[in-house]
């Protein structure tokens, strides 16, 4: 008899890859999910016609000035991604009843995916070749220089020439976990907040101080040791801050820094997968986590990028 090895799309774990993202990713709120139903195909990409001063002066019997607008188009892939984990009969035998391996199975393996995205979203837009609106700060100029640095200005100085690149101000802002803690204990901030009774600036101070709509601390971490090495952890992203135009959501006609092009392929609305099947010859069920995505930047001119923002 053939060993038993029917794959089975496991509706409840899903549920439970959805429910127990880490919060700390922020991949999705810098490239707003795009579902699209085909791996790879083309997207297209309007000019900024809209833009041009135009002769529209209309005499009586006159023809109306016949104009034109172009397209151009631009591909993605998505590539899949996915990790897998065996659950062997004797694990699940002898588990307590405190522990429910196909839950923790599946909340591992879908952090690690997560994870994995994070890292590719963050090398994405922080990568000064894409996002080429950028500065690399250094001595003085960092934000963590509390006497020399004024970020507040800094910030403002840049919503003006993206207002001008895409007729939209930006609306968002994202600092790594590292310049959130410098920027609430920088003078020029705390300053905006001296005649208030706030104890320490969370987000939503800083949100305001900036005057953008989504203000998103990066706090994710990795672990860049080998397995079985010392633990090496270091923050995702860095030491920089963005600041960006972002969509409600993705959509057609829809300007955003970016999107993340996420390929259903029989999944949840969110495009991930969990699959769960057997194999006798181990003994042992398998739970395998899936995404098919393409993270990509489509409208570099709406971001402006600061790299090693602190020190």
């Amino acid at each position: 008899m053939p060993d038993i090895s029917m794959v089975h799309v496991d509706q409840a774990l899903t549920s439970v890859s959805i429910a127990y993202r880490n919060a700390q990713f922020v991949a999705d709120q810098i490239f707003p999910v795009a579902p699209v139903t085909k791996q790879s195909n083309k997207y297209f990409i309007y000019s900024k016609d809209r833009f041009r001063i135009l002769d529209d002066a209309r005499r009586p019997g006159a023809r109306a000035n016949e104009i034109d607008w172009t397209l151009s188009t631009d591909t993605y892939f998505c590539e899949g991604h996915a990790l897998a984990q065996a659950i062997p009969d004797e694990l699940r035998a002898n588990a307590d009843q405190a522990i429910d391996v196909d839950v923790d199975t599946t909340e591992t393996l879908t952090d690690l995916v997560y994870l994995q995205r994070e890292i590719a979203a963050a090398a994405t837009a922080t990568n000064p070749a894409i996002v080429t609106q950028n500065a690399t700060l250094s001595g003085t100029s960092q934000w963590s220089d509390f006497t020399n640095s004024d970020p507040i200005q800094a910030v403002e100085n840049q919503k003006a020439p993206i207002l001008k690149q895409i007729g939209q101000p930006p609306n968002s802002m994202l600092v790594s976990y590292p310049v959130f803690l410098a920027l609430r204990e920088h003078p020029a901030i705390i300053d905006r907040f001296k005649y208030t009774q706030v104890p320490v600036l969370q987000p939503d101070h800083l949100k305001s101080v900036f005057n953008v709509d989504n203000f998103y601390v990066a706090a994710a971490i990795k672990n860049t040791a080998n397995e079985g090495a010392a633990d090496s952890l270091d923050y995702i992203w860095g030491k920089n801050a963005l600041l960006f135009y972002r969509p409600a959501t993705a959509g057609r006609r829809t300007l955003s820094l970016g999107f993340q092009f996420t390929w259903l392929f029989g999944a949840n609305t969110d495009g991930f997968l969990v699959k769960r099947y057997r194999d006798e010859s181990r003994t042992a069920d398998i739970v395998e986590t899936q995404l098919y995505y393409d993270i990509k930047v489509v409208a570099p001119s709406a971001a402006y990028l600061w790299l090693s923002a602190v020190a």
